[in-house]
């Protein structure tokens, strides 16, 4: 039987494979299969060039050598691209490509646009704008584009020079308006880029197209201070001239010879009474600076104020003639004028030009007389007191009669002018005087030095050389102590006699009896006692005071084992010496509580733990959380600070409330500290301010959180007054536009 090669190979050969070749018996069926490879698809079979069959499996009766050949063909597939949206770009490179072409897509943004990615079904296939891939099938690829948005950004320049509105980010396209507002003091100039003006128009509008940044110039503002002087003579002026807004001008006006300044006007009203005026200048402003004709007192004085009288003194205006008239009194006679001790004239009649205040004395001299004293007889006395005396001078003639002699007068001329020994007249004139003597007695006086304590006896008239008995009597409770004479003791006994050579005085001193008050406690460990220790003495008050021991309770006093008081403190008059007894119980002590309170202010600001109720020698532990927006202080009891930390402890021993103080923190950003400088710290007087933001508000708090200043508009480098405040701890609060900071300080 014959047999036969059936052979088939694939055209082209890479389009797919066959199965079923190979050598058949002839009669036999043959079934080739063909299978298309990836990419291709199945056409025809063909015999010798003729399409025998379509279908990939062909089946046929073999009766001879047979070669076929599979056609296959290549696929091909459509690849579009879209922009996305429309205006946002523009594609090349989609068409259509055989299975297994590299097809490359390339996005380019339009003005105004950036390409995002490529998408096919949604999905992200690629970021970048050109886009290659091996084609396997038909596709739709869309190129995304997003549209461009710039960041506008604008700045004052000075910063303090106004504010700005409009910058922020825009769309290509969009029109920008920014709107620059002179600050109080500035003017607006104009509008740069990198330093070219583009606009002279506060309101500035343009089209987007890219991110521009953009300077806001304003101007100071300067003004002319001008200043003159009333009247023109008065003085002269320093400090005009042309100033900032904002600036200090310190105008200064200095007084002619034989003026002086008064103060400067404005407009008609006075703004400072001080010769150097200091504003912060706002505005032109023209100001007077007011002088006034100097105006003297001329002042003169009597020396001494009775030697005479004077005429010509007053006010005087500078560069006026003065006239000083100076008439002695009776008994006195001109000597001079002085000034400052200096003389400046001998005449009673005085002139001189006036430039500035002074003060003249007119010296006059006091006439003086001679005044003589004796003694009648010489003898029986001694007299003083004579001499030399000025006009009407007091003159004090003494006549002391030598002992066992009286004084009789004094006469002058033969006629009595004082009967007493001590003669004091005014002096006119000179004079001879005499004072009599004549013998007689002396007078002793005796007395109790303290009148309540005792009496005496024995004190009178006696002549001299005659003897005197003192007698002290002293009173219940009280004993004799000695007799004295001036200083001088001269007995100790109750009766004294002496022989009597002059007069004199004498005291009789007592000295109260003392008694002695003791005390002890029963029993001996029930409780102490005061009051018992020093020296009492008759009807003087004692008060002994009992103080219970712990788990003792007091009974009562006793004396004598008889009760005298069921006082703890028990008072008495003291009439002589005694011992008493306080008496104690012993009792079963019980355990003492105290209230310990407590409560947070503000009362938003946190919560506190711990008060309540709790036996003496207990620990109490006290706490304070802050709440949302709250920063925790210190505790104080009673507005005294305790301690700063929001925990702590300590022993109960009697009723205590406890105050926890908070303080806000809203508008503290949750960033690190700015760089503000708050200095010197300890301080004294004021505060020195640093800052890198501008501060729009100051503000002193205690330490409790009482606000007690505050400042507006402060800037970034200022002073902090701190008139009146108490040395201790304060808080620093600083708040600018979009920061606030608390800063803790001294004050000495």
């Amino acid at each position: 039987l014959n047999s036969y090669e059936i052979t088939a190979t694939a055209n082209p050969a890479a389009g797919g494979t066959i199965n079923g070749a190979g050598t058949y018996n002839h009669g036999e069926t043959v079934m080739l299969t063909a299978t298309a490879a990836t990419g291709y698809t199945f056409t025809n079979w063909t015999k010798n060039g003729t399409v025998v069959s379509s279908n990939p499996t062909y089946s046929f009766t073999v009766t001879e050598a047979v070669s076929l050949v599979a056609n296959f063909t290549l696929n091909s597939y459509e690849i579009s691209a879209t922009a996305n949206p429309s205006a946002g770009g523009t594609i090349t490179g989609a068409g259509t490509y055989n299975h297994g072409e590299t097809a490359t897509l390339t996005a380019t943004a339009a003005t105004g646009y950036t390409f995002t990615n490529w998408t096919k079904n949604g999905t992200v296939v690629s970021t970048n704008t050109t886009y290659s891939f091996v084609v396997e099938g038909a596709g739709n690829y869309v190129a995304n584009f997003s549209l461009n948005s710039y960041e506008i950004t604008a700045t004052a320049n000075p910063a303090a020079g106004g504010t700005i509105n409009g910058a922020g980010t825009y769309n290509h396209g969009e029109t920008a308006t920014l709107t620059a507002t002179a600050a109080t003091g500035y003017t607006f100039t104009n509008w740069t880029k990198n330093g070219t003006v583009v606009s002279s128009n506060p309101s500035y509008s343009f089209t987007v197209t890219e991110a521009v940044s953009l300077v806001a110039n304003f101007t100071l503002n300067s003004y002319e201070i001008t200043a003159t002087a009333n009247p023109a003579a008065g003085g002269t002026i320093t400090g005009a001239g042309t100033y900032n807004h904002g600036e200090t001008a310190t105008l200064t006006a200095t007084a002619a010879t034989g003026y002086t300044f008064t103060n400067w006007t404005k407009n008609g009203t006075v703004v400072s009474s001080n010769p150097s005026y200091s504003f912060t200048v706002t505005e032109a402003v023209s100001l007077v600076a007011n002088f006034t004709l100097n105006s003297y007192e001329i002042t003169a004085t009597a020396n001494p104020a009775a030697g005479g009288t004077i005429t010509g003194d007053g006010t005087y205006n500078h560069g006026e003639t003065v006239t000083l008239t100076a008439a002695a009194a009776t008994g006195y006679t001109f000597v001079n004028w002085t000034k400052n001790g200096t003389v400046v004239s001998t005449s009673a009649t005085f002139s001189f030009e006036v430039t500035g205040p002074a003060s003249f004395v007119a010296n006059f001299s006091l006439n003086s007389y001679v005044i003589t004293a004796t003694a009648n007889p010489s003898a029986f006395g001694t007299v003083s007191g004579g001499g030399t005396y000025n006009h009407f001078e007091s003159c004090t003639l003494t006549a002391t009669p030598a002992n066992n002699y009286v004084f009789i007068n004094w006469t002058r001329n033969g006629v009595e002018v004082s009967n007493s020994p001590t003669y004091t007249f005014t002096v006119t004139e000179a004079g001879d005087y005499v004072a009599n003597f004549s013998p007689g007695y002396v007078e002793i006086v005796a007395y109790a030095s303290q009148a309540d304590f005792g009496t005496v006896e024995g004190g009178g008239s006696y002549l001299v050389g005659t003897i005197c008995t003192l007698t002290a009597i002293p009173y219940d409770g009280f004993i004799f102590s000695k007799w004295a004479k001036g200083t001088q003791v001269v007995s100790t006994d109750a009766v004294y006699s002496f022989e009597v050579t002059e007069e004199g005085t004498y005291r009789a001193l007592f000295e109260r009896k003392p008694y002695y008050i003791t005390a002890e406690a029963n029993p001996a460990e029930g409780g102490t006692i005061t009051g018992t220790g020093g020296t009492f003495y008759n009807n003087t008050t004692c008060q002994l005071i009992a103080t219970p021991n712990e788990g003792y309770n007091f009974l009562n006093w006793t004396k004598d084992g008889a009760v005298v008081s069921t006082n703890y403190i028990y008072e008495f008059a003291v009439t002589g010496s005694a011992h008493f007894v306080a008496n104690f119980e012993f009792v079963n002590p019980q355990p003492e509580t105290v209230e310990i309170t407590a409560e947070a202010d503000p009362a938003a600001g946190g919560t506190v733990t711990g008060a309540g109720t709790y036996e003496i020698g207990e620990t109490v532990t006290m706490s304070a959380v802050a709440n949302t927006d709250y920063r925790f202080v210190n505790w104080t009891v009673g507005g005294e600070v305790v301690t700063d930390a929001a925990s702590f402890s300590f022993i109960a021993t009697e009723d205590v409330h406890l105050v926890a103080h908070f303080i806000s923190t809203v508008g503290v950003n949750d960033v690190e500290e700015l760089p503000i400088s708050v200095y010197p710290n300890p301080t004294v007087d004021k505060l020195f301010v640093e800052s890198p933001l501008h501060i729009r508000q100051c503000e002193v708090y205690s330490i409790t959180g009482q606000c007690l200043l505050q400042y507006k508009e402060c800037g970034q480098m200022f002073e902090v007054q701190l008139p009146g405040l108490p040395a201790g701890s304060y808080l620093l609060r600083l708040t600018s536009d979009d920061h606030v900071e608390v800063r803790e300080f001294i004050k000495r």
